[in-house]
């Protein structure tokens, strides 16, 4: 493609993309098409969906795992709903080719990590450091919100 709409104005340029992606599938010649930027966009979209999963998940934990510390916070409640709010739309976005991508153990530390910088007026309860927790057992929306929290509190 011989100017830079890709770099100047995005919307603009993945439209035209599309257009021309549509007239080849109807069966034109079209030998314009932005190939390489293209193909980065395809791969991108694979990696944005899955940060947006780990996203989702790591929200989940970090509400998750202030329950379990501060399970009398006057905040609980809030942080409950929050729990179910992320973990519902983890998993109406997750797709099965995730799995094996998300790093549901550098979650849980990051998580970890977010939680133990975090200072309320009372002292938390321990957290355990590491998980057993599966991908599958957390996206299961049989999952009890309590089992979760006892599973990431240190017996």
């Amino acid at each position: 493609m011989p100017d830079d709409l890709y770099h100047r104005d995005f919307v603009a340029w993945s439209r035209l993309q599309a257009d021309r992606l549509r007239r080849l599938a109807a069966g034109e010649r079209v030998n314009d098409l932005d190939w390489a930027n293209l193909i980065e966009e395809v791969e991108d979209l694979g990696k944005s969906e899955t940060k947006a999963v780990e996203s989702l998940l790591a929200q989940a934990l970090i509400h998750a795992m202030k329950l379990a510390a501060w399970p009398m916070h006057p905040a609980g409640g809030h942080w409950r709903g929050e729990i179910r709010t992320f973990l519902n739309s983890a998993r109406r976005r997750f797709s099965p080719s995730m799995g094996q991508l998300i790093d549901l153990a550098g979650l849980h530390a990051d998580a970890l990590d977010t939680v133990r910088a975090t200072s309320l007026e009372m002292p938390p309860l321990p957290l355990r450091d590491g998980t057993d927790l599966t991908l599958a057992e957390l996206l299961d929306r049989d999952l009890p919100t309590d089992a979760l929290v006892a599973r990431l509190r240190r017996s």
